[in-house]
């Protein structure tokens, strides 16, 4: 069995899509959407940047290792910052299920989907890397050397967008908003009726030509003799009051990136910013923070949390999370101190 990211020409602005491409990635009958043409959609957009922006911004913390807690933040390369690093890893995941970087001797450098192939064996379930820089011949990474992010799996070893969940939801919400745009581009529709007569194709053609040629400016006067008449014809205004104020489709995609709605623009009648807070980190970002942890404390060996202390709203959860910490022998109790900004324990 074998998964594997297509390198192709992307062919934009599918009805049947809203991604750029389809990618088969055969884990049994799965497959997965992958392409940046997923943030033309503004949801998707807002949703991806909120969480890759929570998981970047926010260090990971190595307690028995500060130069890797530094190559990790600051600079894990000479061409990426921390921040960027994450950041790239996190929209990758969210995009297309998968995300790569290389564990090196100085850092880690990030490997776009396009040149990781990824064999998974059938008997053994052993994974295979090989990684194809652009011009370069391919090489085979072995598991240790690469962390692979991946927030929902089926089988441990292939990751699944949530925008796989996502396709009716937002070809509807692009439908709706085509026919609000057609609206304003076009916001007139005539029928121009001939009375007593026989027309062609061409010659109908040719009226249809000359009447829009004479009177094509927006504040033109429209004259007809007595053989003509002019019909309107429009959008029903209902409909296209349900097109701009329909929030479904924005709410199916929070929900599938478990976002509280309200920070996609869905007014909720009954929650505070508090309460809306409290929720996406309980509900939310911490789940993305252990898909994190937890691949970088299987590949290196090491104690791996986030430091979450800037997202919590309870400052008394904080203390009491340090002090667990203390007690498991994470940090020191003067580590412990300095979170807690020099009070003692």
């Amino acid at each position: 069995m074998s998964f594997f990211f297509d390198t192709g020409e992307i062919e934009p602005d599918k009805d049947t899509a809203f991604l750029d491409a389809v990618v088969s990635m055969s884990s049994n009958d799965s497959s997965v959407f992958v392409g940046a043409g997923a943030l033309r959609n503004s949801d998707v957009f807002a949703a991806i940047n909120i969480i890759a922006g929570d998981l970047s911004n926010n260090r990971i913390l190595v307690p028995k290792s500060g130069v890797l807690e530094t190559r990790l933040n600051d600079k894990p390369n000479e061409n990426m910052s921390g921040r960027d690093l994450k950041f790239a890893l996190a929209a990758q995941m969210l995009l297309s299920g998968n995300s790569f970087a290389l564990i090196t001797e100085d850092g880690f450098q990030f490997v776009p989907n396009s040149q990781m192939t990824v064999e998974q064996d059938d008997v053994t379930g052993q994974l295979t890397y090989t990684y194809t820089p652009n011009g370069q011949r391919s090489r085979q990474i072995a598991p240790n050397n690469i962390l692979h992010f991946k927030f929902f799996t089926q089988d441990g070893a292939t990751g699944i967008s949530p925008l796989y969940a996502l396709q009716d939801e937002v070809a509807l919400q692009k439908k709706g908003n085509n026919l609000l745009k057609g609206f304003f581009d076009s916001p007139s529709r005539n029928v121009l009726q001939v009375h007593k007569t026989d027309l062609s194709s061409d010659a109908k053609a040719n009226i249809r030509n000359k009447f829009e040629q004479a009177n094509k400016g927006a504040l033109s006067t429209v004259i007809l003799d007595d053989s003509m008449s002019l019909q309107g014809l429009t959008v029903d205004e209902g409909l296209l009051k349900a097109v701009n104020t329909n929030e479904f489709s924005t709410q199916k995609i929070a929900a599938a990136f478990m976002l509280p709605q309200s920070m996609l623009g869905v007014e909720q009648v009954h929650s505070s910013v508090t309460q809306v807070s409290a929720r996406y980190y309980e509900s939310s970002i911490y789940k993305y923070m252990d898909c994190f942890t937890s691949e970088l404390a299987f590949k290196l060996g090491k104690q791996v949390i986030y430091d979450d202390s800037r997202l919590r709203i309870d400052k008394q959860q904080d203390i009491d999370n340090i002090i667990e910490l203390v007690k498991n022998g994470v940090y020191t109790a003067e580590e412990a101190k300095q979170k807690l900004g020099g009070n003692a324990i």
